[in-house]
């Protein structure tokens, strides 16, 4: 049996979900794979493969639902995108042209990155031409985050040390503002 560190299990996890249009930002996580590389505890290319292929993967589990509901999981829910027929017609003829740039350049738009394989699996895009295209695309992108993970490792340090000192502060003034914020909108205190 392999044994394979946690960190890079954690890395192609959060990747993986990052990839399914998810709230963890490749932003976060690639970089910490930078920086934790300048400390010797994750090996930066082995990361950056690792987080890669789980962006890849999570990707194609996007890419295979668009795929596989398509149109009439639209028709029934993407009234919350205001679709209709129209607009899913013209999404298809304009994917159909400029899909392959799209999938790869939306690679580098933060929100965007994940969203795009959907318009790729409602357009039918040759999976293989996707998968290279969005490999691509994440390479590059992982890529550059984790040499700005490397690049800045002593700003991090830095940084963990003034979220350690401020945390409890910070965390007070938060949860305060959030009662204060509940108090008000639930017409407890009037102003």
């Amino acid at each position: 049996m392999i044994n394979v560190p946690p960190s890079y299990v954690y890395i192609f996890a959060l990747m993986i979900l990052e990839g399914m249009s998810l709230p963890i930002p490749s932003e976060v996580v690639m970089p910490l794979v930078g920086y934790y590389s300048t400390k010797g505890l994750i090996d930066p290319l082995v990361g950056l493969l690792v987080g890669t292929v789980g962006s890849l993967i999570g990707s194609i589990i996007d890419y295979m639902v668009a795929l596989k509901l398509g149109v009439p999981f639209l028709r029934k829910y993407g009234w919350a995108f205001k679709l209709n027929d129209e607009k899913l017609d013209a999404l298809n003829k304009w994917f159909s042209k400029y899909g392959l740039q799209s999938v790869f350049l939306f690679r580098f738009v933060p929100v965007f990155r994940a969203l795009i394989s959907f318009p790729a699996g409602l357009s039918r895009m040759n999976v293989s031409l996707f998968i290279i295209a969005t490999f691509l695309g994440h390479l590059i992108w992982d890529s550059a985050l984790v040499y700005i993970g490397i690049r800045f490792a002593s700003t991090w340090e830095t940084l963990i040390a003034l979220i350690d000192q401020y945390l409890y502060i910070v965390a007070v003034v938060i949860s305060i503002v959030i009662v204060a914020y509940i108090l008000i909108k639930g017409n407890f205190l009037k102003f």
